[in-house]
Protein backbone atom coordinates (compact mmCIF):
# COMPACT_ATOMS: atom_id res chain seq x y z
CA UNK A 1 0.00 0.00 0.00
CA UNK A 2 3.11 2.27 0.35
CA UNK A 3 4.05 2.00 -3.22
CA UNK A 4 1.01 2.63 -4.23
CA UNK A 5 0.89 5.78 -2.45
CA UNK A 6 4.09 6.92 -3.64
CA UNK A 7 2.88 6.44 -7.41
CA UNK A 8 0.21 8.05 -6.85
CA UNK A 9 2.15 10.74 -5.37
CA UNK A 10 4.21 11.16 -8.34
CA UNK A 11 1.09 10.89 -10.87
CA UNK A 12 -0.46 13.70 -8.76
CA UNK A 13 2.75 15.88 -9.26
CA UNK A 14 3.31 15.23 -12.79
CA UNK A 15 -0.43 16.02 -13.43
CA UNK A 16 0.09 19.31 -11.61
CA UNK A 17 3.06 20.40 -13.57
CA UNK A 18 1.20 20.02 -16.29
CA UNK A 19 -1.01 22.24 -15.61
CA UNK A 20 1.41 24.59 -14.44
CA UNK A 21 2.67 24.86 -18.02
CA UNK A 22 4.68 22.58 -19.06
CA UNK A 23 4.19 22.24 -23.12
CA UNK A 24 5.03 18.52 -24.84
CA UNK A 25 7.39 18.78 -27.43
CA UNK A 26 6.41 19.52 -31.08
CA UNK A 27 8.56 18.00 -32.83
CA UNK A 28 11.61 19.95 -34.88
CA UNK A 29 11.51 22.14 -37.47
CA UNK A 30 13.81 23.38 -40.22
CA UNK A 31 16.37 26.20 -40.15
CA UNK A 32 19.21 28.31 -41.04
CA UNK A 33 21.96 29.60 -39.19
CA UNK A 34 23.28 32.55 -40.51
CA UNK A 35 25.93 34.65 -39.02
CA UNK A 36 25.39 33.39 -35.64
CA UNK A 37 21.35 33.71 -36.22
CA UNK A 38 19.01 31.16 -36.44
CA UNK A 39 16.35 31.31 -39.27
CA UNK A 40 13.35 29.55 -39.05
CA UNK A 41 12.33 27.67 -42.36
CA UNK A 42 8.66 29.12 -42.47
CA UNK A 43 10.83 32.99 -42.93
CA UNK A 44 12.96 31.58 -45.92
CA UNK A 45 10.11 29.81 -47.34
CA UNK A 46 7.84 32.86 -47.65
CA UNK A 47 10.68 34.75 -49.01
CA UNK A 48 11.36 32.91 -51.58
CA UNK A 49 7.27 32.52 -52.65
CA UNK A 50 7.26 35.96 -52.18
CA UNK A 51 10.35 36.43 -55.12
CA UNK A 52 8.04 34.59 -57.67
CA UNK A 53 5.24 36.84 -56.91
CA UNK A 54 6.65 39.61 -59.56
CA UNK A 55 7.67 37.20 -62.23
CA UNK A 56 4.18 35.80 -62.25
CA UNK A 57 2.62 39.01 -62.38
CA UNK A 58 4.82 39.97 -64.89
CA UNK A 59 4.44 36.70 -67.16
CA UNK A 60 0.53 37.05 -66.78
CA UNK A 61 0.80 40.86 -67.75
CA UNK A 62 2.30 39.55 -71.38
CA UNK A 63 -0.20 36.87 -71.12
CA UNK A 64 -3.06 39.50 -71.30
CA UNK A 65 -1.06 41.81 -73.98
CA UNK A 66 -0.44 38.80 -75.92
CA UNK A 67 -4.68 38.54 -75.92
CA UNK A 68 -5.41 42.30 -76.13
CA UNK A 69 -3.44 42.35 -79.91
CA UNK A 70 -4.45 39.09 -80.86
CA UNK A 71 -1.34 37.55 -81.39
CA UNK A 72 -1.87 33.77 -82.04
CA UNK A 73 -0.28 31.76 -78.82
CA UNK A 74 -1.54 28.36 -79.99
CA UNK A 75 1.22 27.30 -82.07
CA UNK A 76 3.66 28.85 -79.34
CA UNK A 77 2.23 26.40 -77.17
CA UNK A 78 2.25 23.54 -79.33
CA UNK A 79 5.74 23.92 -80.05
CA UNK A 80 6.50 23.89 -76.47
CA UNK A 81 4.28 20.54 -76.28
CA UNK A 82 6.14 19.18 -78.79
CA UNK A 83 10.06 20.10 -76.76
CA UNK A 84 8.64 18.78 -73.90
CA UNK A 85 7.39 15.59 -75.19
CA UNK A 86 10.50 15.19 -76.53
CA UNK A 87 12.25 15.73 -72.70
CA UNK A 88 9.84 13.08 -71.45
CA UNK A 89 10.72 10.58 -73.74
CA UNK A 90 14.55 11.48 -72.89
CA UNK A 91 13.62 10.49 -69.08
CA UNK A 92 10.96 7.47 -70.14
CA UNK A 93 14.38 6.25 -72.26
CA UNK A 94 16.91 6.74 -69.84
CA UNK A 95 14.43 4.81 -67.47
CA UNK A 96 14.04 2.13 -69.92
CA UNK A 97 17.89 1.44 -70.08
CA UNK A 98 17.82 1.72 -66.07
CA UNK A 99 15.07 -1.10 -65.91
CA UNK A 100 16.86 -3.54 -68.15
CA UNK A 101 20.60 -3.29 -66.52
CA UNK A 102 22.34 -0.97 -68.88
CA UNK A 103 22.98 1.36 -65.66
CA UNK A 104 24.05 0.21 -62.24
CA UNK A 105 20.93 -0.42 -60.26
CA UNK A 106 20.75 -1.21 -56.21
CA UNK A 107 18.49 0.52 -53.39
CA UNK A 108 16.81 3.64 -53.07
CA UNK A 109 19.76 4.96 -51.00
CA UNK A 110 22.10 7.48 -51.47
CA UNK A 111 25.32 5.88 -52.90
CA UNK A 112 28.78 6.42 -50.84
CA UNK A 113 30.97 9.36 -53.66
CA UNK A 114 34.53 7.68 -52.37
CA UNK A 115 33.15 4.37 -53.86
CA UNK A 116 33.31 3.15 -57.56
CA UNK A 117 30.04 4.48 -58.01
CA UNK A 118 30.69 7.76 -58.27
CA UNK A 119 33.07 8.03 -61.00
CA UNK A 120 32.62 4.69 -62.92
CA UNK A 121 30.93 5.57 -66.15
CA UNK A 122 29.33 3.12 -68.49
CA UNK A 123 30.69 4.47 -71.56
CA UNK A 124 29.00 2.12 -73.89
CA UNK A 125 25.66 2.55 -72.66
CA UNK A 126 25.59 5.96 -72.34
CA UNK A 127 27.11 6.12 -76.02
CA UNK A 128 24.29 4.00 -76.89
CA UNK A 129 21.86 6.38 -75.37
CA UNK A 130 23.60 9.78 -76.88
CA UNK A 131 22.56 8.48 -80.23
CA UNK A 132 18.89 7.17 -79.62
CA UNK A 133 18.53 10.83 -78.01
CA UNK A 134 20.17 12.32 -80.98
CA UNK A 135 18.40 10.34 -83.29
CA UNK A 136 14.99 11.03 -81.21
CA UNK A 137 15.99 14.97 -81.47
CA UNK A 138 16.51 14.74 -85.60
CA UNK A 139 12.63 13.94 -85.51
CA UNK A 140 11.21 16.00 -83.51
CA UNK A 141 13.91 19.08 -84.94
CA UNK A 142 12.30 17.84 -88.33
CA UNK A 143 8.83 18.85 -87.30
CA UNK A 144 9.96 22.31 -85.04
CA UNK A 145 11.76 23.57 -88.19
CA UNK A 146 10.06 26.15 -90.06
CA UNK A 147 9.91 26.93 -93.76
CA UNK A 148 10.59 30.91 -93.01
CA UNK A 149 11.60 33.01 -90.21
CA UNK A 150 9.22 33.37 -87.54
CA UNK A 151 7.41 37.03 -87.42
CA UNK A 152 8.20 39.41 -84.41
CA UNK A 153 5.06 38.04 -82.95
CA UNK A 154 5.44 34.46 -83.36
CA UNK A 155 8.60 35.12 -81.16
CA UNK A 156 6.96 36.95 -79.10
CA UNK A 157 4.21 34.30 -78.59
CA UNK A 158 6.87 31.76 -78.03
CA UNK A 159 8.59 33.44 -75.32
CA UNK A 160 5.38 34.03 -74.04
CA UNK A 161 4.05 30.61 -73.86
CA UNK A 162 7.91 29.53 -72.23
CA UNK A 163 7.48 32.07 -69.42
CA UNK A 164 3.79 30.58 -68.77
CA UNK A 165 5.65 27.02 -68.84
CA UNK A 166 8.29 28.43 -66.36
CA UNK A 167 5.39 29.71 -64.15
CA UNK A 168 3.55 26.52 -63.97
CA UNK A 169 6.70 24.60 -63.05
CA UNK A 170 7.16 27.58 -60.08
CA UNK A 171 4.02 26.59 -58.91
CA UNK A 172 4.66 22.79 -58.90
CA UNK A 173 7.98 23.52 -57.28
CA UNK A 174 6.27 25.33 -54.38
CA UNK A 175 3.82 22.60 -54.04
CA UNK A 176 6.51 19.92 -53.92
CA UNK A 177 9.92 21.16 -51.91
CA UNK A 178 9.69 24.94 -52.01
CA UNK A 179 13.75 25.26 -50.63
CA UNK A 180 13.93 24.04 -54.68
CA UNK A 181 13.35 27.66 -56.02
CA UNK A 182 16.72 28.86 -54.28
CA UNK A 183 17.80 26.87 -58.07
CA UNK A 184 14.75 28.01 -60.35
CA UNK A 185 14.50 31.93 -59.08
CA UNK A 186 17.20 33.00 -61.44
CA UNK A 187 16.12 31.97 -64.27
CA UNK A 188 12.56 33.17 -63.49
CA UNK A 189 13.81 36.94 -63.35
CA UNK A 190 16.72 36.87 -65.57
CA UNK A 191 15.04 34.82 -68.70
CA UNK A 192 11.49 37.15 -67.79
CA UNK A 193 14.18 40.10 -69.70
CA UNK A 194 14.56 37.80 -73.16
CA UNK A 195 11.26 39.68 -74.73
CA UNK A 196 12.79 43.35 -73.73
CA UNK A 197 16.30 42.22 -75.43
CA UNK A 198 14.99 40.83 -78.24
CA UNK A 199 16.49 43.46 -80.58
CA UNK A 200 19.73 44.09 -78.52
CA UNK A 201 23.04 42.40 -80.20
CA UNK A 202 23.16 38.70 -79.47
CA UNK A 203 26.11 39.21 -76.66
CA UNK A 204 23.62 41.07 -74.68
CA UNK A 205 20.70 37.65 -75.46
CA UNK A 206 23.35 35.62 -74.80
CA UNK A 207 24.32 37.12 -71.72
CA UNK A 208 20.59 37.46 -69.81
CA UNK A 209 19.90 34.00 -71.32
CA UNK A 210 23.18 32.59 -69.29
CA UNK A 211 22.11 34.19 -66.37
CA UNK A 212 19.43 32.54 -65.87
CA UNK A 213 21.14 29.20 -65.88
CA UNK A 214 23.06 30.14 -62.75
CA UNK A 215 20.85 28.17 -60.37
CA UNK A 216 21.88 24.52 -61.92
CA UNK A 217 25.19 25.99 -62.03
CA UNK A 218 25.61 26.49 -58.39
CA UNK A 219 23.80 23.76 -57.18
CA UNK A 220 25.93 21.61 -59.26
CA UNK A 221 28.95 23.50 -57.95
CA UNK A 222 28.01 23.27 -54.51
CA UNK A 223 27.26 19.18 -54.86
CA UNK A 224 30.98 18.84 -56.06
CA UNK A 225 32.43 20.37 -53.63
CA UNK A 226 30.46 19.26 -50.89
CA UNK A 227 31.21 15.79 -52.22
CA UNK A 228 34.19 16.50 -53.92
CA UNK A 229 33.06 14.63 -56.90
CA UNK A 230 34.36 16.92 -59.47
CA UNK A 231 33.52 16.49 -63.21
CA UNK A 232 31.95 12.95 -62.29
CA UNK A 233 28.73 15.18 -60.70
CA UNK A 234 26.42 14.86 -63.54
CA UNK A 235 26.53 10.99 -63.58
CA UNK A 236 26.73 10.90 -59.51
CA UNK A 237 23.22 12.71 -60.39
CA UNK A 238 22.42 10.80 -62.84
CA UNK A 239 22.87 6.94 -61.18
CA UNK A 240 21.19 8.60 -58.25
CA UNK A 241 18.14 8.88 -60.61
CA UNK A 242 18.67 5.28 -61.99
CA UNK A 243 18.45 3.42 -58.56
CA UNK A 244 14.89 5.35 -57.86
CA UNK A 245 16.63 7.94 -55.41
CA UNK A 246 15.35 10.75 -56.91
CA UNK A 247 11.63 11.18 -56.79
CA UNK A 248 10.08 10.60 -60.10
CA UNK A 249 7.69 14.31 -59.78
CA UNK A 250 11.25 16.21 -59.34
CA UNK A 251 12.50 14.70 -62.76
CA UNK A 252 9.25 15.77 -64.37
CA UNK A 253 9.73 19.49 -62.85
CA UNK A 254 13.16 19.01 -64.50
CA UNK A 255 12.27 17.86 -67.76
CA UNK A 256 9.74 20.76 -68.15
CA UNK A 257 12.05 23.40 -66.86
CA UNK A 258 14.39 22.06 -69.84
CA UNK A 259 11.69 22.23 -72.31
CA UNK A 260 10.69 25.91 -71.37
CA UNK A 261 14.49 27.10 -71.54
CA UNK A 262 14.63 25.34 -74.97
CA UNK A 263 11.71 27.04 -76.25
CA UNK A 264 13.70 30.59 -74.90
CA UNK A 265 16.98 29.94 -76.21
CA UNK A 266 15.39 28.91 -79.80
CA UNK A 267 13.65 32.29 -79.70
CA UNK A 268 17.16 33.76 -78.43
CA UNK A 269 19.28 32.41 -81.21
CA UNK A 270 16.75 32.94 -84.53
CA UNK A 271 15.71 29.20 -84.12
CA UNK A 272 12.27 29.33 -83.21
CA UNK A 273 9.31 28.42 -85.73
CA UNK A 274 5.70 27.79 -84.78
CA UNK A 275 4.12 24.48 -84.93
CA UNK A 276 1.83 24.65 -87.32
CA UNK A 277 -1.72 23.63 -86.50
CA UNK A 278 -3.00 20.02 -88.08
CA UNK A 279 0.89 18.79 -88.18
CA UNK A 280 0.96 14.96 -86.52
CA UNK A 281 3.31 14.70 -84.07
CA UNK A 282 5.95 11.83 -83.91
CA UNK A 283 3.29 8.98 -82.83
CA UNK A 284 0.98 9.51 -85.01
CA UNK A 285 3.42 9.89 -88.27
CA UNK A 286 4.85 6.21 -87.27
CA UNK A 287 1.26 4.70 -87.30
CA UNK A 288 0.32 6.31 -90.43
CA UNK A 289 3.54 5.27 -92.09
CA UNK A 290 3.12 1.76 -91.18
CA UNK A 291 -0.56 1.93 -91.95
CA UNK A 292 0.24 3.02 -95.20
CA UNK A 293 3.08 0.37 -96.07
CA UNK A 294 0.63 -2.14 -95.15
CA UNK A 295 -1.75 -1.02 -97.73
CA UNK A 296 0.77 -0.80 -100.59
CA UNK A 297 1.55 -4.55 -100.18
CA UNK A 298 -2.21 -5.47 -101.10
CA UNK A 299 -2.18 -5.47 -104.45
CA UNK A 300 -6.05 -3.53 -105.43
CA UNK A 301 -7.83 -5.77 -107.42
CA UNK A 302 -6.23 -8.78 -107.33
CA UNK A 303 -8.77 -12.01 -107.01
CA UNK A 304 -6.88 -14.83 -104.55
CA UNK A 305 -5.53 -17.97 -106.18
CA UNK A 306 -7.20 -20.95 -105.89
CA UNK A 307 -6.56 -24.34 -106.45
CA UNK A 308 -8.28 -26.54 -108.82
CA UNK A 309 -8.38 -30.79 -107.86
Amino acid sequence: MQRLGQVGASAQALVASLDQGLELSQGTSSYVFVAGRMIQGWAIALVLVSLVIPFAVAAIDLFARCRRRHVPLGPAFRSYRRRLGFWLWVGALFGLFAMFGAFPSGAAVPLDPASSAGGDWPRLALTAFALLVGASWLVARGRLGGTRPATPEEELAGQTAGLLALGLVALLVIATNVYALVFLLPSLHAWLWLPQVRNRSSIVRALVFAAGLLGPILFLAVFAKRFGLGLDTPWYLAELTAIGYVPIVGIVLLLAWIAAGAQLLAVNVGRYAPYPDGTPGFVRSAIRTVVLGLRSRRRPGAAPRTHSG
